[in-house]
């Protein structure tokens, strides 16, 4: 599934123009550094009017995959989307996570017809935290048959890069995302423990800044 979900991402970017940014940096990183448990394969791109992706796919010595992707728009009044993909054993479950950050007047009926479609598989249950009280009610945690993760995903997609050209710049709404992004760090987020254990307190908080929810030219 994960590796379907990977291509999936990489199509839709180059359908929408979207330009790979080149960084060795973390294009590949492995806990621990010897004798590697895991490893990390980072993408990053650029959409001309929007603003950064990234895609980090991990793979455990354990089974286990994951794929985030990362959609941060530049001020864009498109919510900040959050793609968070697990695959172990025979365990499926997609993570469609919007977050608006506080604004009203986003451009999201494409997103909630989305939902409508998807909104009855399976829901997968989360331990409590602060920052799935944040999210947008047409939001999809689902688990289940890959298959049908792997439609709601490309739907998700889809519908969240044709939403490009129905948003608009308003620096209010920027303000708001950086502000969310530093509760992210200060506050925790799914991906805190493991960026920290592979990069250190500080190397993650770059991490998050640059990588994960960028801003052209912003850290």
């Amino acid at each position: 599934m994960i590796n379907e979900l990977k291509e999936e991402c990489r199509s839709s970017l180059r359908c929408c123009g979207a330009r790979k940014i080149d960084d060795i940096r973390y294009a590949h990183m492995k806990y621990p550094k010897l004798l590697s448990m895991m490893d990390f394969y980072v993408d990053r791109y650029e959409i001309e009017g929007f603003g950064l992706v990234m895609s980090m796919h991990t793979k455990s010595k354990m089974g286990m995959e994951l794929l985030t992707m990362s959609f941060m728009p530049n001020g864009l009044t498109l919510p900040y989307l959050l793609i968070d993909a697990m695959e172990m054993k025979k365990k499926r479950c997609v993570f469609i996570e919007y977050y608006g950050c506080g604004y009203e007047g986003l451009s999201e009926d494409k997103l909630r017809d989305v939902y409508e479609k998807y909104k009855d598989l399976e829901d997968y249950e989360e331990k409590e935290n602060w920052y799935i009280r944040e999210r947008r009610d047409y939001s999809l945690i689902k688990k289940g048959d890959e298959k049908q993760l792997i439609e709601m995903t490309k739907d998700s997609l889809k519908a969240y890069l044709d939403s490009i050209k129905d948003g608009s710049y308003d620096e209010d709404y920027k303000r708001k995302l950086m502000d969310f992004r530093d509760r992210m760090i200060n506050e925790g987020n799914p991906s805190s423990r493991t960026l920290e254990m592979l990069l250190k307190k500080q190397g993650a908080i770059d991490f998050m800044k640059e990588v994960v929810m960028g801003f052209p030219d912003v850290i």
